[in-house]
């Protein structure tokens, strides 16, 4: 349970472009063996601008639900090269550390 930040741009991208997101993912099941798996994610088709912005959270809100989900399931299929806990600084932290 702790936060974790997540990019938006994606999210942000594909609803401007009023398009739907797939969530997918693919689990090691040993040898030459996969597991793939496709979920929807968030549609963005029909979205009116003035709730764009609760419908991106809510589609960032369901990615790190269905990556726990597939964590959980195959906790050893899953890496990540990004420091997602790490502290990150405030934009007044970012604006001062430039000064």
């Amino acid at each position: 349970g702790d936060d974790a930040a997540f990019p938006v741009g994606p999210f942000r991208m594909a609803a401007l472009l009023r398009r739907p997101l797939i969530f997918m993912t693919g689990l090691y099941l040993g040898g030459n063996r996969y597991s793939i798996h496709f979920e929807p994610l968030a549609d963005f088709s029909d979205l009116p601008a003035t709730e764009r912005d609760g419908a991106i959270q809510a589609a960032i809100t369901r990615y790190a639900a269905l990556l726990e989900q597939y964590c959980r399931v195959a906790p050893y299929n899953w890496f990540n090269f990004f420091d997602f806990w790490r502290p990150r600084p405030s934009s007044r932290q970012r604006r001062n550390r430039h000064a």
